[in-house]
């Protein structure tokens, strides 16, 4: 098979694929937090009251007992319980997002925010998981949100550097 591609092209290929994939990463980082304090907000934090599991089990509303004997409303237990799946789905966007700028050799100043992004989500868990171990103390509950703002301001900086790099116009 003959290669049609020439290396300028596939290079902007790959620049281009980086940066969707880092916007999307970064999008799904900004609605997990807001179902973060979603969750909060209408106090669904320990609706939920077990880690990494709901109620013992992965899908809590195949159990409607569960559901029928719980203090909380089936929507506080349905906004911590998609707080959690988002959350997961979003995990794996961020190391996927650090595995191609590493994978794709990027330039420093978009592989390395990437990367942090990646070091800080297993922190990032496991303050996830002492939130409702720890019955929502306000020193795990804000070091949870903060290192999500770490997370959202490390992807901002590495898309934003990609789409400097790239060297195309931004369209406004």
């Amino acid at each position: 098979m003959v290669d049609t591609h020439s290396a300028a092209q596939r290079v902007f290929d790959i620049d281009a694929g980086y940066e969707h994939l880092v916007g999307l990463t970064l999008v799904a980082t900004y609605v997990t937090m807001l179902l973060g304090a979603y969750t909060s907000a209408v106090g669904a934090g320990l609706s939920c009251p077990d880690w990494p599991t709901c109620y013992g089990t992965v899908v809590p509303f195949l159990h409607p007992g569960i559901i029928a004997e719980s203090p909380y409303s089936a929507w506080q237990i349905f906004a911590e319980w998609a707080h959690r799946g988002v959350a997961m789905a979003t995990g794996l966007l961020i190391f996927g997002t650090a595995l191609g700028a590493w994978r794709w050799r990027l330039r420093p100043a978009i592989a390395r925010p990437a990367l942090l992004a990646a070091v800080l989500l297993p922190i990032q868990v496991v303050l996830g998981g002492l939130t409702v171990t720890q019955s929502l103390q306000p020193i795990v509950v804000t070091s949870h949100l903060a290192v999500a703002v770490l997370v959202l301001v490390s992807l901002t900086a590495s898309s934003a550097a990609a789409v400097v790099s790239s060297g195309r116009p931004i369209d406004a």
